[in-house]
C-alpha cells in the first residue's frame, strides 16, 4: 500500500470551499475559477490520498463519504493553523512583539492581574504571554536577566538603575486573623501581638536584611503569598495581606481586620518597569498602559477601616541596595 500523498494548502481550501457551498458549482463562483478546475483539484486530492472524498453516485449534490468527513475535520484544522500563522506573521510585520514577558510581585492583586491579560489576548489574539509572579526582591533579577520584558515590582526592593520605573497606585495591605484567632476575638482590648505568630512574607527561608512590620518575637517566614494566604485562613497565625485579596473573606465572615496599635495597615508602593536599553513595543506599551489605568481604578472599593492606614514601616534604615531575604 502506498503511503497517502501530501497535499497542498490550496486543494485543502478547494475541498473545505466545496463542502461549505455544496457544490462545485457554488465553490467555483466562490473562488472564481472553472467548474472544471474545482472537480480537477478534488480529482487530484483524491489520487493524492488515495481516497474518494465525495460520494458522487448518489446525489445530485456531492455527499462526503465517512472517509472524506475525517479529512474535512483535519482540512478545518490546518486551514485554522494556516490563518492564526498569517495573522501572527502580519503582526509581526507590523512592529508587534514576537512574545510579551511579565513577571509581578505577588502583592499585586490576581484577579486585576487576570482581567488585564483577558483585555490583553482580546486585543492582540497574535501576541502569546508569558507570565511570571515573584516575591519582594526577586522581581528585579527577572527584568535584569531578560527574564522578563515587563515587570511590576515594589520600589523598595528595586535599584532604579539602568530602568525606567513609571509609579503606579499601591496595593493596601491590612492587618488580618481567622475569626476563630484570639487576636480577632480581642474586641477592643490590646492584646500583646508579640506572642501571637505572625506569618510573614519571605523571599527565602533564611532572614536577611531589612524586615518590613514584622511585630511578632513568633514568626513563621513563608515563600508564597497563596500558602500564607490559606495559612491565616486556618488559624495558624495573623499577618498583613493585599485587602484585594482577603476583601470576600472579611465580607464573609472568615477574617477579622485586626485594630493594632503598632501597625494598622499600609500601602505597599509599586512600579511597572523595564529595561531602558530593550523598550517594549506596541503590545508591551499597550500593556503598560492598561497596568497604569487599571491600578488607578482598582482601589474605589475597599473594606470598612479600623482605623487610618499608616506607611509600612521598616526596622532600621533602608541602605541603598537592599539585600536578599527581605520580608514583607
Amino acid at each position: 500500500m502506498q503511503p497517502p500523498g501530501t497535499p497542498s494548502v490550496d486543494q485543502l481550501l478547494v475541498l473545505l470551499t466545496v463542502v461549505e457551498e455544496g457544490s462545485f458549482t457554488g465553490a467555483a463562483k466562490r473562488l472564481r475559477r472553472a467548474t472544471s478546475a474545482i472537480s480537477y483539484a478534488i480529482d487530484t486530492l483524491e489520487a493524492q490520498l488515495g481516497v474518494h472524498l465525495f460520494d458522487r453516485g448518489t446525489t445530485r449534490k456531492p455527499k462526503l463519504t465517512h472517509v472524506g468527513e475525517a479529512v474535512v475535520a483535519e482540512a478545518k484544522s490546518v486551514s485554522n493553523s494556516v490563518d492564526t500563522l498569517r495573522a501572527r506573521v502580519r503582526g509581526l510585520l507590523e512592529g508587534l512583539e514576537p512574545e510579551v514577558s511579565l513577571v509581578v510581585d505577588s502583592m499585586f492583586p490576581s484577579i486585576q492581574l487576570a482581567a488585564l491579560l483577558s483585555d490583553f489576548h482580546a486585543n492582540f489574539p497574535t501576541v502569546p504571554v508569558r507570565l511570571l509572579v515573584r516575591t519582594l526582591g526577586a522581581v528585579e533579577p527577572v527584568i535584569r536577566s531578560g527574564g522578563a520584558m515587563i515587570g511590576v515590582g515594589c520600589v523598595i526592593h528595586i535599584d532604579p538603575v539602568g530602568l525606567r520605573q513609571i509609579q503606579m497606585p499601591g496595593v493596601q495591605l491590612i492587618p488580618v486573623a481567622a475569626a476563630g484567632h484570639p487576636l480577632a476575638r480581642a474586641a477592643g482590648a490590646s492584646p500583646d501581638i508579640r506572642e501571637h505568630l505572625q506569618l510573614v512574607l519571605s523571599e527565602q527561608l533564611a532572614a536577611e536584611g531589612r524586615e518590613y512590620s514584622v511585630l511578632s518575637l513568633k514568626t513563621w517566614r513563608i515563600g508564597d503569598m497563596a500558602a500564607r494566604h490559606q495559612l491565616i485562613l486556618a488559624g495558624v497565625g495573623w499577618g498583613g495581606l493585599p485587602e484585594p485579596m482577603v476583601r470576600s473573606d472579611i465580607e464573609t465572615g472568615k477574617l477579622v481586620r485586626l485594630d493594632l496599635g503598632d501597625w494598622r495597615g499600609g500601602e505597599y508602593p509599586l512600579h511597572v518597569m523595564h529595561k531602558v536599553d530593550t523598550p517594549p513595543g506596541p503590545a508591551g506599551r499597550w500593556l503598560i498602559e492598561r497596568l497604569l489605568a487599571s491600578s488607578a481604578g482598582a482601589g474605589a472599593h475597599t473594606v470598612p477601616k479600623a482605623a487610618a492606614p499608616t506607611k509600612v514601616k521598616s526596622r532600621r534604615r533602608a541602605p541603598r541596595r537592599v539585600a536578599r531575604g527581605r520580608t514583607k
